[in-house]
């Protein structure tokens, strides 16, 4: 198997679509979705851990100077921040999923975001390490 056929291999799941179906009031509407890649697995981490802020000393020569009382780093985190980072990783993977705007998804009915963020969890066979918002979810 030459490169190119192993890179074809690794790209073809990205390509395809999967039909899932979700309850919205009455209704049963199928829609599609393609799991995410590798690189948009990394974007979402990094929107996740935004509000997360580490202040860690270091002097000129590059070695850690102490930044607390117990020569600690100091790691600051604001839950409501937090939060909203989970949500903005969530309606940003449905969104790419969905092939649509992540505008669109925060438009959607309370609850449907995450209805259909579950769907993309398993087509695209995400695990609790990939990103902390899926801990929610299981």
């Amino acid at each position: 198997m030459t490169n190119n056929d192993i890179i074809d291999k690794l790209l073809m799941g990205t390509n395809e679509t999967h039909k899932v179906t979700i309850k919205v009031d009455d209704d049963d509407l199928n829609i599609e979705l393609r799991p995410l890649t590798s690189g948009e697995l990394t974007k979402l981490k990094s929107i996740e851990k935004e509000p997360y802020t580490m202040n860690i000393g270091v002097n000129s020569q590059g070695k850690r100077t102490k930044t607390s009382v117990d020569d600690t780093a100091n790691m600051t985190i604001g839950m409501g921040e937090f939060t909203e980072a989970q949500a903005e990783a969530m309606y940003t993977a449905v969104a790419w999923s969905m092939d649509t705007s992540v505008d669109t998804v925060k438009n959607f009915k309370t609850g449907i975001p995450e209805l259909i963020f579950k769907h993309v969890i398993d087509i695209s066979n995400l695990t609790d390490e990939d990103l902390t918002v899926l801990k929610q979810f299981r």
